[in-house]
């Protein structure tokens, strides 16, 4: 099994800052920036129903999981099924009454729905920061962006574990499949503690982690007997498997293997996690969302599954597919 590797490249990767290249990738990337300028009523009415649907449902959840859970969870779900959606409306419920102006999106990409969700809801700035560098796509979109919401826009090339803004600038830190991938817990926390300012607001949506089943973003692409192999092989074969070329160019996406050979993870639990915000935030809301591919492995391979915890991992780690946080600056 790879987990003496993987502790390894924790400490080894996750102690300092990540350099990050400069070189445009834009004319690499394939998703389009178009304006959204609205959102899907059937959004709308499931972020509306999302909370008391899932409070209803979370007997049948916790059933169905069977798993004493390592984490402070207010909600617990199956894949996303309500969990975002409940998430964001409690966060927006808590806002409303409090003047959110300027927004800082860590992860903004192209300037999509992550982006565009905010400037729907009357931000009168919003910056965005991506650690790889997509001028070229940035210089379009962002006009488009400032003249269609009528806000302040700016992208720039950054990482959230270095934030490239004074202290005290935002009310509000949003991301989404970003903090999976950030390295240095420590500073990514202190870093969005410093430019929040006193009382500000963070939501985070990240996942998946990498206990969970497929969460090296490639290796269940060999199917689902193969979902938890990142932990269970050793690591000369896991090597041969994520470098096999030839098998992903005949995958829909054959860019599968980039976060695994980049080694690009957190390598963290959802209570690291958790314990690393309590230390600059209130924990104000935590959706904990369980993957579904992952009890139905704990069914169809309970030998494997067995070696799994045999060698230490706690069960809901193998289950915690990924979480939504509202959290509030101390």
């Amino acid at each position: 099994m790879r987990l003496e590797s993987i502790q390894r490249a924790k400490r080894e990767l996750g102690s300092g800052l990540q350099a990050y290249s400069s070189k445009d990738i834009s004319r690499q990337i394939v998703d389009p920036s178009i304006l959204l300028p609205r959102e899907s009523i059937k959004r709308k009415l499931a972020r509306l129903v999302a909370m008391s649907a899932l409070r209803f449902q979370q007997p049948a959840i916790h059933r169905r999981a069977n798993v004493d859970l390592n984490v402070h969870c207010d909600l617990l779900c199956i894949e996303d099924r309500f969990g975002t959606d409940a998430s964001l409306a409690f966060l927006l419920r808590h806002i409303r009454v409090e003047p959110v102006v300027r927004v800082l999106i860590p992860g903004c990409y192209v300037g999509g729905e992550d982006v565009q969700f905010w400037l729907r809801r009357g931000v009168k700035r919003l910056d965005g920061i991506d650690v790889y560098s997509l001028q070229e796509r940035w210089d379009r979109i962002v006009p488009e962006l400032r003249r269609f919401f009528d806000a302040e826009v700016s992208f720039c090339q950054g990482a959230i574990e270095a934030i490239p803004f004074p202290g005290e600038s935002f009310d509000l830190i949003a991301s989404s499949a970003v903090l999976e991938h950030v390295r240095n817990l420590k500073v990514m926390v202190d870093e969005t503690s410093r430019v929040l300012r006193p009382s500000g607001w963070a939501w985070h949506c990240f996942g998946p982690l990498y206990y969970s089943f497929g969460a090296d973003h490639c290796i269940a692409a060999y199917g689902d007997e193969a979902g938890y192999d990142h932990l269970l092989l050793d690591e000369d074969e896991y090597q041969k498997r994520i470098r096999n070329q030839a098998f992903f160019d005949t995958q829909p996406d054959p860019n599968l293997p980039f976060w695994a050979l980049q080694q690009q993870f957190s390598f963290a639990t959802a209570a690291e996690y958790l314990d690393h915000f309590s230390r600059r935030f209130h924990l104000e809301f935590v959706v904990v969302k369980l993957s579904a591919k992952g009890l139905a492995y704990r069914r169809a391979y309970p030998e494997k599954w067995a070696q799994l915890t045999r060698a230490g991992i706690e069960e809901c780690d193998l289950l915690i597919k990924s979480l939504a946080v509202v959290l509030r600056k101390k």
